[in-house]
C-alpha cells in the first residue's frame, strides 16, 4: 500500500477510534492519540527516515500537548473549530504522552516496512 493511502487510512482510523469506536472513553482517547502521532510520522516519512520521522512526530505532538497550557485568544479561536480541536486539542493531560510514545513506535515500524518496500 502506498504512503498516501496509508495516510488517508490513518486519518479515517484515528477519527473513528477517537470519536466513534465502541470502546471506553479512556481507550478511545489513547488510540486516537496514538493514531495522531502515526499520522504526523507518516507525513514526515515522505522526507525523513523512519526513525527520524517517528521521533519528530513524537516531539511535535508533545509540543502541541504543552501548547494546550497556553490560552491566547487566537489559539482559543482555532480550538473553537472542529479542525482546530482535532489538530491542537483542548486540554493538557499527562496521560496523553504514553499513547504518543506507542504511536511513535508503531509509526516507526510501519514506516520502516513501507520504506523497505519502496527502496
Amino acid at each position: 500500500m502506498s504512503l498516501t493511502k496509508t495516510l488517508l487510512l490513518t486519518v479515517l482510523a484515528g477519527y473513528y477510534l477517537r470519536f466513534h469506536a465502541p470502546l471506553p472513553a479512556w481507550l478511545r482517547d489513547a488510540t486516537g492519540g496514538a493514531a495522531y502521532v502515526v499520522f504526523f510520522a507518516l507525513l514526515a516519512g515522505l522526507r525523513l527516515s523512519s526513525r527520524r520521522a517517528s521521533i519528530a512526530a513524537f516531539v511535535f505532538t508533545c509540543a502541541i500537548e504543552f501548547l494546550q497550557l497556553w490560552r491566547p485568544p487566537a489559539l482559543e479561536f482555532c480550538r473553537g473549530t472542529l479542525p482546530g480541536r482535532l489538530v491542537l486539542g483542548t486540554t493538557f493531560s499527562w496521560s496523553d504522552f504514553p499513547p504518543y510514545g506507542a504511536g511513535a513506535l508503531l509509526a516507526w515500524a510501519m514506516l520502516a516496512r513501507i520504506q523497505r518496500r519502496l527502496n
